[in-house]
């Protein structure tokens, strides 16, 4: 083991026997929560964050994209171990939780783990490998800081000094990068946590808001009469916010009238080719049937009625 951990004790191992146990052992600062402490997850905010290790908000569902990632696992995996040709430790596709031994708020489950060639086959001689599926252009070279504030946070909890990224495109390109653990860096994710952790998550004081999605959270209502005085940076801003509007206007328009002449030449024919090139089409949808609420309300009014809900009215955001 390399001097980096030689006065720390070994990581704790836990290993849940349910999804529902896997779960509640989580509970802590995680490799992708890292990342977004650090405002690199364009998924969710360190505010929207802290609502939901608070419980101010409900634990994040699992979505179709986040559950194919997870059986796409294997597949990405076995890519990988092909290209690099080092091998994949079978038991690492167990979901194991291992836990910081001194701060045990610092928690990861990576998604696998690997020998890492001439060296003895020992915990101490493991690699982590970090599994992902995308739709986004990855460049090796200059991969997504998320990905690698993940990978080097499950690192150092982990205490190894080597990892990989391992990623799938749009399923049909396939690459990976070899990382080497940074120090450094991994202190100041440690700091990070743990300032989230205790000041923020333990001591409920409340993160910066980053984002219109954080306010609304906060604020779903506008306060009546409240007014607010713009500083000269932001006169500045909206002033060129309109001439982005306006040039977007302009845009529009001349897209509108390339699409419409487009359709009078068009005219019956469902697809525009050139050359053997297909450069346009326009089609029918299937018909489909629509309730006519309109008419409904107009012949059974009472019954209409009953069935009405209070939609609450979403704030509206008017440049004048």
């Amino acid at each position: 083991m390399s001097s980096t951990f030689t006065a720390i004790a070994k990581p704790i191992k836990l290993s849940p026997k349910s999804r529902e146990e896997w779960l509640s052992l989580r509970q802590g600062i995680g490799s992708s929560e890292i990342a977004t402490i650090l405002a690199l997850n364009k998924w969710e905010t360190p505010y929207q964050l802290w609502l939901r290790k608070t419980g101010q908000t409900p634990p994040k569902t699992e979505s179709f994209a986040m559950k194919a990632g997870h059986y796409l696992e294997d597949a990405v995996s076995l890519f990988w171990q092909d290209e690099s040709g080092r091998q994949v430790i079978k038991s690492s596709s167990a979901e194991n939780i291992y836990v910081h031994p001194e701060k045990d708020f610092l928690r990861v489950s990576p998604d696998r783990t690997y020998w890492i060639p001439g060296m003895t086959k020992n915990d101490d001689n493991k690699g982590i490998l970090e599994c992902k599926t995308t739709q986004m252009p990855v460049d090796g070279d200059d991969l997504p800081m998320y990905w690698f504030a993940q990978v080097q946070y499950q690192m150092g909890v982990m205490q190894k000094e080597q990892g990989s990224i391992a990623w799938l495109q749009g399923g049909r390109e396939f690459g990976y990068k070899d990382v080497a653990l940074v120090p450094d860096f991994y202190e100041y994710l440690v700091e990070e946590a743990e300032k989230f952790w205790f000041v923020n998550v333990q001591g409920r004081v409340e993160p910066d808001m980053i984002s219109s999605e954080d306010v609304l959270l906060k604020y779903a209502k506008h306060f009546d009469g409240k007014i607010v005085e713009a500083p000269e940076s932001l006169v500045f801003e909206l002033s060129r916010l309109k001439d982005v509007k306006e040039q977007i206007k302009e845009l529009d328009a001349k897209k509108d009238e390339i699409e419409e002449y487009t359709k009078l030449f068009m005219m019956d024919a469902e697809a525009l080719m050139y050359s053997g090139q297909s450069l346009a089409t326009w089609k029918a949808a299937k018909d489909s049937q629509k309730f006519d609420t309109k008419a409904f309300e107009k012949k059974h009014p009472e019954l209409y009625s009953q069935f009405l809900v209070n939609t609450a009215g979403s704030r509206r955001f008017l440049l004048k």
